[in-house]
């Protein structure tokens, strides 16, 4: 089980529907998970996509 503590103290069974801000030590996972999600690695350019019919 994921043991979620907010700054303030309050522990959390989920966060779901909560914003967390991208500041600190969340802000270099949600960056790494951003670079997932785009399908790219981190330091590359992001490369326009193009289909083909």
């Amino acid at each position: 089980m994921i043991k979620h503590i907010l700054a303030d103290g309050t522990e959390l069974k989920s966060i779901e529907g909560r914003t967390i801000p991208p500041t600190g030590k969340t802000e270099a996972v949600y960056k790494l998970i951003a670079y997932f999600l785009a399908g790219q690695k981190p330091g590359t350019e992001a490369k326009t996509r193009t289909s083909q019919a």
